[in-house]
């Protein structure tokens, strides 16, 4: 496990973000899923420690000191990135109501819900070429990029079952997503002391999760008025490790992630704000009205012993 020696933290308090998941919560369950925190500075690291694995001790009656002085602290850090979603209605078309509703409050509704999407896009990492990728610094001319959660999860913790082209016959192939690779996905986060309170879930694309329909098996067969019944919409699946919740997730349908699984305890990430979601309406010279949603974030991952993957999977 991994051990926080500093971290930023923020009241819970209603903000235009929560305002907006609540129009619907499960069309961006990151941001839901993740704790919050605020940061005060273009780039923001963290310090973590973990404990040192279990070893050979045994001491004789009178020894001397061992003078360890090792630092095992290690750094990690992320940059922060503005997401901002502008929008105009001319002044004519404000009053106009199509299908009963004004223009202005459903665009703002709609750009809103918008805008919380491309935050989430942000925290799966999926605006770099993979989604493993680092950060990307802001310049003058290059706008910040955060790195996604997947770039914290630790290399031992990644586990590749995509199958080489001169084994698939020329072309990339996948492996099938079985019981026993879900087992192996989640046995380094057991090592490490994860997964015994059963708040942990694994996120699948609809792909995968038809994969954990076929190997599941009974457990999805429910007992309803004296009779069983199939319900693939199970939510937990018992494994060697504990219970894990399972969640589909429409992001993960993006070819970066249709063939992975994200496993860990979700809460150990964190959506850190410098500046958290606001909506302003820019004066303009112009015979309309703009709106704008401006949020400025980064991701940390506090804990990504509680983390882990499996790419290449089918």
């Amino acid at each position: 496990m991994a051990l926080l020696s500093y971290g930023n933290t923020t009241n819970q308090k209603p903000s235009i973000l929560d305002a907006i998941i609540l129009q619907g919560v499960h069309k961006t369950p990151f941001l839901e899923w993740l704790g919050r925190g605020s940061v005060s500075a273009p780039k923001h690291s963290w310090i973590l420690d973990r404990y040192r694995d279990a070893g050979a001790n045994s001491q004789l009656e009178i020894t001397d000191i061992v003078e360890n002085t090792t630092d095992t602290k290690y750094l990690k850090d992320n940059v922060v990135q503005i997401i901002k979603n502008d929008y105009g209605i001319s002044n004519e078309e404000m009053q106009n109501a199509k299908y009963g509703t004004k223009e202005w409050a459903y665009r703002t509704a709609k750009v809103g819900k918008e805008h919380t999407k491309d935050l989430e896009y942000a925290l799966l990492g999926l605006h770099n070429a993979t989604v493993f990728d680092t950060y990307t610094v802001g310049t003058p001319t290059t706008p910040a990029k955060m790195a996604g959660i997947f770039h914290y999860i630790e290399p031992t913790h990644r586990q590749d079952y995509t199958v080489p082209p001169a084994t698939a016959g020329g072309a990339t192939g996948t492996t099938p997503f079985t019981y026993d690779i879900l087992s192996e996905i989640l046995q380094p986060m057991w090592e490490k002391g994860g997964l015994e309170d059963e708040s942990f879930s694994i996120t699948v694309s609809p792909l995968l999760k038809k994969a954990i329909n076929r190997f599941a098996g009974n457990q999805y067969f429910r007992q309803l008025k004296n009779e069983k019944k199939f319900d693939p919409t199970l939510y937990e699946l018992e494994t060697d490790f504990g219970t894990v919740r399972v969640k589909m997730h429409r992001l993960f349908a993006d070819p970066k992630l249709q063939n992975t699984v994200l496993a860990g305890k979700l809460d150990e990430a964190k959506l850190m704000f410098k500046i958290a979601t606001q909506f302003s309406e820019p004066p303009t010279s112009k015979t309309a009205k703009f709106g704008r949603y401006y949020t400025s974030a980064t991701l940390e991952m506090k804990s990504p012993d509680y983390f882990a993957c499996g790419t290449g999977l089918s």
